[in-house]
């Protein structure tokens, strides 16, 4: 299954289960629907899925009212530079309305937000802002990495009573995976992973998220198949509304000697510097290396030859490696479509372990 059909299924899922579900959001009753996300929902939930005008904050400070009377409405932004201008709405209002209200008054909309790279679309569209999102206490973030993750996390939203937003790496719409949606249970008392590790060697640790998954799998097959050393990939998936990391993620960095962090955001003020900042605090004593593969501090570019040099790939993570003393020789070569359009990547796990972490 590709990842925008994981999530129309999982659209289609909350629409049959929860008659106080609402999909909101431009053009997502269109034939296509939303990016194909919402495609042929609209003729079998002809009045659960509502276009609106191009007002942001309007329409998302619809949802939080009705979020506020028992409603769960599911709101979707095709880009986080427009959704911005309902960022009062879900931040000064949603994420902290449980707390001014005494902790027993829910407000569970939920946001998909489209953030990241993009073919051709420089500065100004391929932003992800994740930072906004992280300090923001009372505010559930699923990143999927994968179609999977994608359907586990709007259907986990179903269940959510606090409000939630899925950001979405534009990058992964067009990986597939086969998994079986009639396992991928979700209810209210059941725990969300808050990373997967995958792969089970010791001699390094890549921790990253979202679509950085892609490159740090690749990496990770080329160094098993070509190097005697053998590491493992933790991404992390899920960021709880009252505690960001988990202790077990903590605890699992803990039992790396070398970490690498590959982050497709800048690395400054994001999410792995504040996991890693939060690991050294609880790990002074620890004597564990570290090194960052991430864009440099500044907008994506939009030529083509910069973009190239901007975004972690294979090469980079090797490179980065290399500064802790791991060399890694006769690397493939990136083609043009690898470095600037979005990969038609299949997650096939039947090869590697994979463990989850929560």
């Amino acid at each position: 299954m590709n990842y925008t059909d994981a999530i129309k299924e999982a659209h289609h899922y909350q629409l049959l289960n929860d008659d106080k579900v609402y999909i909101i959001g431009l053009g997502v009753n269109y034939p296509n629907g939303a990016d194909g996300t919402t495609k042929g929902l609209s003729s079998l939930f002809p009045d659960k899925l509502i276009d609106v005008p191009v007002s942001e904050l309007s329409f998302t400070g619809m949802a939080v009212g009705m979020a506020s009377q028992g409603f769960k409405p599911v709101i979707h932004h095709g880009r986080i530079e427009f959704a911005m201008l309902a960022f009062d709405q879900i931040f000064t209002q949603a994420s902290r309305w449980n707390y001014m209200f005494g902790g027993d008054y829910n407000c569970p909309i939920f946001l998909r937000i489209c953030i990241g790279r993009q073919w051709g679309n420089g500065p100004q569209h391929t932003a992800n802002y994740h930072s906004i999102f992280m300090q923001s206490p009372g505010l559930d973030i699923f990143i999927p990495a994968t179609p999977k993750d994608a359907y586990r996390s709007i259907k986990k939203s179903l269940y959510n009573t606090n409000p939630s937003v899925m950001l979405e790496h534009r990058w992964l719409y067009k990986t597939s995976e086969n998994f079986s949606i009639d396992e991928c249970n979700a209810t209210k008392d059941e725990a969300f992973e808050t990373a997967s590790i995958y792969g089970n060697g010791k001699d390094f640790t890549i921790i990253t998220y979202g679509d950085g998954l892609i490159e740090s799998l690749k990496f990770l097959e080329f160094s098993n198949k070509n190097s005697i050393l053998k590491g493992r990939v933790i991404c992390v998936k899920y960021f709880s509304a009252t505690n960001r990391y988990s202790k077990n993620l903590i605890n699992e960095l803990k039992n790396s000697s070398k970490i690498i962090a590959v982050d497709t955001a800048p690395f400054e003020g994001g999410i792995l510097s504040t996991l890693l900042g939060q690991f050294v605090c609880e790990s002074i004593n620890s004597e564990i290396s570290f090194v960052k593969c991430s864009p440099e501090f500044h907008p994506c570019p939009t030529s083509p030859k910069l973009v190239g040099e901007y975004y972690p790939n294979m090469k980079s993570i090797a490179a980065s490696l290399k500064k802790i003393g791991y060399k890694f020789e006769n690397l493939p070569e990136m083609t043009f479509d690898e470095i600037h359009n979005a990969p038609s990547f299949n997650f096939d796990f039947d090869t590697i372990p994979v463990y989850d972490i929560y």
